[in-house]
């Protein structure tokens, strides 16, 4: 079924016709609920958010060249839009970094469960590392699985690619380093 999502963009959505509104909204009301229902766990706010990110999408949407670029441009200002939500219902906010992200060698950990917002921002965050693990080279991303993944020591990462700890340790840093520098353009300035 072809997406309707790309019809949000340079089009007056109000001259469509009510059929073909309906149905671009049920799309992208389907594309977003169940992510949103599940970070914060509540119907009638996951619909607000929902209506707020549309009505965003509407008359904010950039020029995009896919499909892809749109829904990746949606899910971010829904993910905006729901952090904001749960700064407004909460009175402080923890900030989060890479390292907590890969907690115990299991990402998010035991300290996604401090707060309802922080799991949504580690779960986000869990996200763009995945992501941007695929854009990494083989050995850099077997270098990060095996470090935070698995939890092994620099000794034991050697041992296992056959290398020295001297250059697991260079070509872990280049990992990390890669890593910060795509989640800094995304996230902006956090402690480390």
């Amino acid at each position: 079924m072809p997406s309707n999502l790309l019809l949000l963009i340079g089009t007056s959505f109000h001259t469509l016709n009510q059929s073909l509104q309906e149905d671009i909204y049920k799309e992208f009301y389907q594309f977003l609920y169940k992510p949103i229902l599940y970070m914060i766990h509540d119907h009638s706010a996951t619909e607000d958010i929902i209506q707020e990110t549309f009505l965003t999408a509407l008359s904010k949407s950039p020029p995009v060249e896919n499909e892809e670029h749109m829904k990746a441009w949606i899910k971010v200002v829904a993910r905006n839009y729901t952090i904001n939500h749960l700064r407004k219902i909460k009175k402080f906010r923890k900030d989060i970094s890479l390292d907590l992200a890969w907690d115990n060698g299991h990402l998010g950990g035991a300290t996604a469960a401090v707060s309802v917002e922080h799991e949504v921002e580690v779960r986000s965050m869990e996200e763009q590392i995945s992501r941007h693990l695929l854009e990494m080279k083989p050995e850099q991303r077997n270098i990060i699985e095996l470090k935070w993944k698995k939890g092994l020591t620099y000794k034991e990462i050697a041992h296992e690619i056959q290398d020295t700890e001297v250059a697991v340790k260079h070509k872990l840093h280049r990992a990390r380093s890669f890593l910060k520098r795509k989640l800094f353009k995304e996230w902006g300035s956090r402690d480390e």
